[in-house]
């Protein structure tokens, strides 16, 4: 139905006062209103009666003309196990009236393929559903976009399982390589000095032993900084004191808290626990300066809490230059695992890094 004509003003009416009475008579007219609505929206907007035919559209796409939809059962537009979930929803508004809201695929005349997010709902007389209004946004861009992050998710989780396995693998190798050969030397070297007799050892000695006492300990370092065995083999919170007991080389106070009852947590929420602590506790002592940190890992009911606080000097999480990857490589791995970690800092004020991990 065509809206309706505004009558003309009054003689004598001003044109601000004619304005308004021309307002006044659009706004009342519900033709005028369904016209701009089904025109200025952004949907797809068609209703279907009982027998699933369409009986009118706002406009069309795909390739469509409004010759080729009307009349038409809207199950014509629709692919695979969709047209059944849209016929389930339609007949379900016709026995009980109510919304719907499901996702279908249609192929236009085009070729191409759409989905849509589609909301149906009862158009009702006299308490009875006399047809069914849907809107049909299209999301194709959007499910695009999903599936675009997931491939670049699904990346991202394997490489770093990869960088995982090569940091195993180079500790291992320094552990039974390198350090069992500093290990050997040491014991010739220290037996060496004993057969020599107290007093009697070179300087040269000395020194030479003192220099792989250093370089044993720094293989061991290393082997802590890349994956230490204790997280394989015992578990996270002996990992973790591994990175508490390096970390008190620089910052005097560091306490560790932890309540895990129920045995070994997932390897991948492990491993991501023990890069957070890594991160974090080396933030507080490199850029920090702190000079007391706290570490607490605690199962809740949701998940596993982990919290690094620490006194130093604090920062704005909003000005982290683009070459400091820390903090964003946090935020990634906890990411993968369904969980936002949350850093509170600024400057002057000591940082606190908190996060809960889903053991899902």
């Amino acid at each position: 139905m065509p809206p309706t004509a505004p009558r003309p003003p009054a003689p004598g009416t001003t044109p601000e006062r004619a304005a308004d009475d021309v307002s006044e008579a659009v706004l009342a007219d519900p033709a005028a209103l369904l016209d701009a609505i089904c025109r200025v929206s952004g949907d797809f907007i068609v209703v279907a009666d009982r027998h699933l035919r369409l009986r009118f559209v706002n406009r069309v796409g795909g390739g469509y003309g409004v010759e080729h939809v009307l009349g038409r059962s809207i199950l014509d537009f629709t692919l695979g196990e969709s047209t059944e979930r849209l016929r389930t929803a339609i007949d379900e508004i016709f026995r009980s009236g109510g919304e719907q809201a499901l996702e279908t695929n249609v192929r236009g005349l085009d070729g191409v393929l759409r989905q849509f997010s589609v909301r149906l709902g009862a158009v009702s007389l006299a308490d009875r559903t006399a047809a069914v209004v849907v809107c049909c946004e299209d999301i194709s861009a959007l499910k695009k976009s999903e599936q675009e992050l997931g491939r670049e998710r699904t990346v991202l989780r394997r490489l770093l399982e990869i960088q995982e396995q090569e940091r195993q693998l180079v500790s291992y190798e320094i552990h039974d390589g390198l350090a069992q050969y500093l290990a050997g030397g040491l014991m010739h070297l220290e037996a060496c000095r004993h057969a020599l007799g107290a007093g009697k050892a070179p300087r040269e000695l000395d020194e030479g032993i003192r220099l792989l006492q250093a370089a044993a300990e720094e293989s061991r370092r290393l082997i802590g900084g890349l994956r230490p065995p204790a997280l394989d083999e015992l578990g996270i919170v002996e990992a973790v004191e591994s990175l508490i007991a390096d970390a008190r080389v620089e910052i005097p106070t560091v306490s560790f808290v932890h309540a895990l009852p129920g045995g070994r947590l997932p390897a991948a929420v492990e491993t991501t626990i023990f890069r957070i602590v890594q991160e974090s506790l080396t933030n507080a002592r490199k850029h920090a300066l702190a000079t007391t940190a706290c570490v607490t890992i605690e199962r809740l009911d949701s998940g596993v809490r982990v919290e690094i606080r620490d006194d130093g000097q604090g920062f704005d999480p909003a000005t982290v230059p683009e070459h400091r990857f820390g903090l964003e490589g946090i935020r990634q791995r906890c990411r993968l695992l369904g969980a936002e970690p949350h850093v509170h800092s600024s400057p002057g004020k000591g940082t606190v890094v908190e996060v809960v991990l889903p053991l899902s």
